[in-house]
């Protein structure tokens, strides 16, 4: 769900941005990777709540979205491939900040995400949105 309207909301950008997720990355190297992208990678779960019975339970998936971009320009410092993955960034952001997926109960948060980082042209900004759901037979 959250791939899908990733797709949607980031269609009108130039040059075009891949969705990829866990499988996708499996085995790529930073320099054969597609760029610009946006990484959506399950992170695990917490749970909330438990019913003593064992059947039903609240629980908190977390996701991490994380744009890459490569840009070398102002290599030294990093600037241009900043700006380039803050816009995509941003754009994620809008798409998944409230979005409620038809499997949560509620709609999306945003939460505490890793630092960002640069190396050799390449930035990679991430984002973390929290997806709450109940479990239940």
């Amino acid at each position: 769900e959250l791939v899908a309207r990733l797709q949607a909301q980031l269609i009108d950008l130039t040059p075009k941005v891949a969705v990829l997720v866990g499988a996708d990355l499996a085995g790529v190297t930073e320099e054969s990777q597609v760029t610009p992208a946006v990484h959506v990678v399950y992170q695990g779960y917490r749970v909330l709540e438990s019913r003593s019975d064992g059947r039903a339970a609240r629980m908190e998936q977390t996701w991490l979205v994380t744009t890459a971009v490569r840009n070398v320009r102002h290599l030294r410092t990093g600037a241009a491939a900043r700006v380039d993955a803050g816009l995509i960034a941003l754009r994620v952001a809008q798409a998944l900040m409230g979005f409620k997926p038809a499997s949560a109960d509620k709609p999306l948060r945003l939460a505490d995400a890793p630092s960002a980082g640069f190396s050799g042209g390449y930035q990679y900004t991430p984002l973390a949105f929290l997806a709450e759901l109940t479990l239940q037979p």
